[in-house]
């Protein structure tokens, strides 16, 4: 019974930790599986909890995008860049939402406001191909989820980018020492 309960321990302890993570965690492992509904319950929660932080609610500012709630999503997002006008997924969303609502010149002045904070080249060479469509006069709904779509792909790629080239442990040892390879010398796969 005593080599049961042994075996059983470390089991039990990752379900424990399992039940630990926070709403906000929650509500981004939501958003990332596009649970947007869920993610949307866990970010309030967290809220709830502490409505002062800006990460939480520029969670639920992308949550309610996706979800088609331009005007809760501009709201959300609004509040984020009140404190941190340099919050660039908050003025992203908040371009996005305004071009979903048919507010172009909005949209125009966060993308603007958006490349002025350097991001990466891809992204800016995106953005800047963004707005020349945005002004170059009124957009069929079609064309403006064509170009939301074509913006959050960049993004998506340059994520996917930046994930990859973070160092991967290649061997741990027992004593719980992490090898790292150097980026070149990843396996291909």
């Amino acid at each position: 019974m005593r080599d049961r309960s042994a075996r059983l321990a470390p089991l039990l302890a990752l379900l424990a930790l399992a039940g630990c993570a926070t709403p906000y965690a929650q509500g981004r492992a939501a958003l990332r599986q596009e649970r947007y509904d869920e993610a949307v319950s866990h970010f309030s929660e967290a809220l709830a909890h502490d409505p002062g932080r800006l990460d939480v609610r520029a969670g639920l500012g992308v949550a309610r995008y996706k979800l088609g709630a331009f005007d809760e999503a501009e709201a959300a997002l609004g509040q984020v860049l009140a404190q941190a006008p340099k919050h660039a997924e908050a003025r992203f969303y908040l371009a996005l939402a305004y071009l979903g609502k048919g507010q172009n010149s909005a949209a125009d002045e966060q993308l603007t406001a958006l490349l002025a904070l350097e991001p990466h080249p891809r992204i800016a060479a995106q953005i800047d191909r963004a707005l020349k469509v945005i002004r170059a006069g009124p957009l069929s709904d079609e064309v403006k989820r064509f170009v939301a779509a074509s913006l959050e792909d960049e993004v998506q790629w340059e994520r996917e980018v930046r994930e990859a080239e973070r160092p991967r442990p290649v061997y741990v040892e027992p004593a719980g020492i992490i090898y790292y390879w150097p980026p070149y010398w990843y396996p291909r796969r």
